[in-house]
Parts: C-alpha cells; sequence; structure tokens
C-alpha cells in the first residue's frame, strides 16, 4: 500500500510539473499581430497639415492716360469792337467755312465827340473843327446771321472829295451790336456825311453833319 500511495503521489506530482511549464511556455509566446487575427489597427489621427495661402498678388492700376483738355478763351465784345482788321479775319474765315452770311442791319448811326459804356457822348449834328479833336460815328447793328460780318465807316467832305476814316468793323451775331469808329481827319467846314456799308459795298446807312471852324 505505501509503495502505491507513493508512486500516486509521485505522479501527481509530475503531472503538476508538466502543467505548470506547459503553462510557462504558453505565458513567453508572443502575442499575435492583430494583423494575423484578422483585426485590422484603426490608423491613428494624422497630424494637422498647416495650409499655407498662396500670396494674393497686389492689385495692379493702370493710370489712364491723361487727356489734355484745350480751353480757347471767350473773346472779349468791348476789346472786339472798333477793331476792323481782326473782324475782317473772322468774316472772311466764316465765309471760307461755308457756314452762312451775315444779316445786317443798322439800327442807329449817330456822331458824337466821344464813347462811354458802349453809348455816345455829347452827341449832335453840328461839330466845331478846333474843339473836337476825334469824331465819332456810333454804330447799333442787328446781325440775324450765323456768322459775323464787318461793316465800313467813312467820312465823305462837304467837296465830294475822298473820304477819310474807312474804318473797317467787325460785327458779331447779335440783335444788338454796338461798336464805333473815329476820324481826325474831319476839319474842313462845311456838310460831311457819314456812311456805313457792308462788305459787299452795299450802303446801310448815312447821316449828315455839319462841321464849323
Amino acid at each position: 500500500m505505501a509503495t502505491k500511495t507513493t508512486r500516486r503521489t509521485m505522479f501527481l506530482a509530475l503531472c503538476a510539473v508538466v502543467l505548470a511549464g506547459c503553462g510557462e511556455r504558453q505565458e513567453a509566446r508572443p502575442a499575435a499581430p492583430m494583423a494575423a487575427a484578422g483585426i485590422a489597427a484603426a490608423p491613428g489621427p494624422e497630424a494637422p497639415v498647416a495650409a499655407t495661402a498662396a500670396p494674393v498678388p497686389a492689385p495692379v492700376t493702370v493710370a489712364a492716360p491723361a487727356t489734355a483738355t484745350a480751353t480757347a478763351a471767350a473773346p472779349d465784345a468791348r476789346a472786339a469792337e472798333g477793331k476792323g482788321s481782326e473782324g475782317s479775319r473772322a468774316s472772311r474765315a466764316s465765309k471760307e467755312q461755308g457756314k452762312g452770311v451775315a444779316e445786317l442791319k443798322v439800327k442807329r448811326l449817330v456822331l458824337a465827340e466821344g464813347v462811354k459804356d458802349r453809348e455816345p457822348v455829347e452827341p449832335g449834328t453840328t461839330f466845331r473843327a478846333p474843339e473836337t479833336e476825334r469824331l465819332y460815328a456810333f454804330i447799333e447793328v442787328e446781325n440775324r446771321g450765323e456768322v459775323s460780318g464787318e461793316v465800313t465807316v467813312s467820312f465823305v467832305p462837304p467837296d465830294g472829295g475822298a473820304p477819310v476814316g474807312n474804318v473797317t468793323l467787325e460785327v458779331g451775331t447779335s440783335p444788338r451790336w454796338r461798336t464805333w469808329a473815329f476820324t481826325r481827319g474831319a476839319r474842313k467846314a462845311g456838310a460831311w456825311t457819314a456812311v456805313v456799308r457792308s462788305e459787299t459795298g452795299e450802303e446801310l446807312a448815312r447821316a449828315p453833319f455839319e462841321v464849323t471852324l
């Protein structure tokens, strides 16, 4: 009996040792990779990539080419009056451009010793030569045409000789254009006549006056 008991005890002890060895070997096995078991590992969160904004190009401003503006000064009506040479050039230029003709009508022709503020000063029909240095012919003209025109003022002496003065004046497009001419040649006593003519030589007005000594 004692022998059987001893053998049984030894058998149990051996089994215990064998079992213990098997357990150690099982624990020592490396863990199988998850891929081998058919389980895919979830990818870890990727590191955020900083977005780099593309540089915005600076706006290019193209300056528009400057346009030169030509500004013509308006003619001074007072300076234009009484200047026959300028009136002649303006009238000829208008005709050459074919813009039309002036339609002139003399509304006033006054003889006077002077002109102030575009009106005759000391008008009359008789003038003393020693006291009148200049004799003025003041004219108010109506021009209903589309272009400027011109008139010529002359002073005819008593004996019917050659007229003096012969001043050419510009007449602008206006229903009331005032201008004037003067002469220093009216020195002979007698009946004189101031005559206004158009560019074509047509007589537009006349006014008699007397010169005394």
